[in-house]
């Protein structure tokens, strides 16, 4: 399912904004940076919501910031 701000994700019913999100599983995101396990689903949720699911706190997520800084280097 897809909507226009984002992915949804399956188990959790978040929609995702970040552009470099791949997939997630249970108290997990996967993404171009790698995997982010977290201990419990509500830890999860707040993650989510801070920076996967926030038009904007995707920008201040380490992980993506990471992969946008590999992409503007490689568009040098």
């Amino acid at each position: 399912m897809t909507r226009k701000e984002g992915k949804r994700v399956g188990y959790s019913q978040l929609v995702f904004c970040c552009p470099y999100y791949t997939g997630d599983a249970k108290r997990a995101v996967m993404c171009e940076g790698g995997r982010i396990e977290l201990p419990d689903r509500k830890t999860a949720e707040e993650f989510f919501h801070t920076y996967c699911g926030d038009v904007s706190g995707w920008k201040r997520c380490s992980v993506a910031r990471a992969i946008s800084r590999f992409y503007e280097r490689e568009e040098e």
